[in-house]
């Protein structure tokens, strides 16, 4: 079996009856009520999911083990700076807030740990669902639904995380069950020494222009991201590979735990050394499991990657772009994909160098940086990061969903903008009327900072652009 069959074998509901879980073997295609480990759902999805409860099981119903079921105020806490004065007239942000106090009221009845709002003056979520969900619940061999496309975030070290929706959400509140066939995986095997510049992000935009995925062969399938080049990534950049299986169309990805996972459950979550060894032993993939598919790639072919406007899989080498000098009035650094704390670093150790040659964002462009939770933004906080960041003249974002999804700081304002991003997706209308290019971190950095999308290279001297728009007065 592949390790994501394994997974699915352990939690395969066997005998309701008898409450027996858990059977030898499993195939590709095996249909049946799977029982997971974690639940979770953000304001779009709970009220409706708590609506269906309260009528269908009762008012005074409760949830089947309300300790693994979170719930996440994360989606629309940025909407407000957004969105137009006539939509809030039309109550649209009236309903928005209406979402999040019946999430926040079936928490309370429930007993169910609520990730919310950041209290005080602070404006942002605490955390984003998945990045949370990775941060400090996920364990390898889990089998964990979400209600956000993203949930594979939590593959990163070794569980089996997807996405679902209202139904299936409601439905688990009342038997920890998700009714689900096995779907066929394929392997992404990725070889060679990359640069130093090329990063996770770089790896996804190659495997989105492959053919098998552009021409949407792996819709529905598991992707295995494998091979030395993945193994050498830290947890938090195997998290940018797993989160955007979503844009492959993929079930879910995950890679297999190893000692970097070990070192991550030790270090983050401080969880016991010999508990975390025994989590990860064993976790790999028969060598002779089946797939329908093997992709071979050598990271050392690779350079520096944008996805042109429109979809994920206008991958092309950034380099192919530097001649036009493609000037941006954005520079979107953060997301869910991008707001985890070696993100950060990226972002941090681009600017420092701009900072050392006494240059600044390009006063063409609007920088934002956002995390992806508190535990972000205090990592940054100690690092010194947050007064890099200030004295570059890029604004930070709190924790929280934003212009990834048309609802924060960093979305465009019209079709004549150009923004680049390290979020996930770029489809039209995804962050605005404008055009959106993706990027790794450090590419995103370095086109701040340049006044045009382009790649950074260790060491290098910047090379702004002429100063094109009149200064404020």
């Amino acid at each position: 079996m592949t390790l994501a069959e394994k997974i699915f074998a352990r939690h395969l509901v066997a005998d309701a009856s008898a409450g027996r879980v858990g059977v030898p073997w499993v195939e590709a295609g095996e249909a049946g009520f799977y029982r997971t480990d974690i639940r979770f759902s953000h304001e779009y999805v709970t009220p409706m999911a708590a609506i269906f409860f309260e009528e269908k099981v009762g008012e005074d119903a409760r949830v089947a083990d309300p300790a693994t079921i979170l719930f996440f105020r994360d989606h629309l806490t940025f909407l407000g700076k957004v969105m137009s004065q006539e939509r809030i007239e039309e109550g649209l942000l009236d309903v928005a807030n209406q979402l999040e106090a019946k999430q926040r009221e079936f928490s309370e009845k429930q007993g169910i740990r609520l990730y919310g709002e950041q209290m005080g003056h602070r404006q942002g979520s605490e955390a984003i669902c998945h990045s949370k969900i990775l941060e400090e619940y996920a364990e390898p061999g889990m089998l964990i639904i979400g209600s956000d496309s993203h949930t594979p975030h939590a593959g990163a070290i070794g569980a089996v995380a997807f996405g679902v929706g209202t139904t299936a959400i409601f439905n688990s509140w009342i038997t920890k069950d998700v009714r689900v066939a096995v779907p066929p995986s394929f392997k992404v095997v990725i070889t060679g020494t990359p640069a130093p510049n090329v990063t996770a992000k770089d790896y996804m935009l190659e495997i989105l222009r492959h053919p098998y995925v552009r021409d949407g062969h792996a819709i529905g399938q598991i992707i295995e991201y494998a091979g030395p080049a993945v193994e050498a990534l830290s947890v938090d950049e195997r998290a940018t590979m797993t989160n955007m299986a979503a844009e492959v169309g993929a079930f879910t990805g995950f890679s297999a735990p190893d000692e970097k996972a070990v070192e991550f459950l030790v270090n983050e979550r401080e969880m016991d050394r010999t508990r975390a060894d025994a989590l990860v032993n064993g976790m790999l993939s028969d060598p002779d499991a089946e797939y329908v598919k093997v992709i071979e790639i050598d990271a050392s072919t690779i350079r520096p990657m944008a996805a042109l406007p429109n979809d994920p899989g206008n991958g092309v080498f950034i380099d192919e772009l530097e001649a036009e000098r493609v000037r941006i009035d954005i520079a979107y650094a953060g997301s869910c994909t991008a707001g985890k704390k070696e993100d950060m670093d990226m972002y941090a150790r681009v600017l420092a160098e701009a900072d050392a040659q006494a240059l600044r964002i390009h006063p063409d462009v609007r920088c934002y940086i956002q995390c992806g939770s508190v535990e972000v933004r205090e990592y940054c906080r100690e690092q010194g990061y947050l007064e890099l960041f200030e004295r570059m003249g890029a604004e930070f974002v709190e924790p929280g969903c934003g212009a990834c999804i048309n609802a924060g700081p960093g979305v465009t304002a019209s079709p004549a903008e150009v923004s680049i991003s390290s979020q996930n997706r770029n489809f039209p209308g995804r962050s605005g009327p404008g055009s959106l290019y993706l990027a790794s971190p450090y590419s995103v950095a370095a086109s701040a900072v340049a006044g045009y999308v382009t790649q950074w290279t260790p060491g290098q001297r910047f090379d702004p652009a002429p100063v094109r728009k009149m200064p404020m007065v």
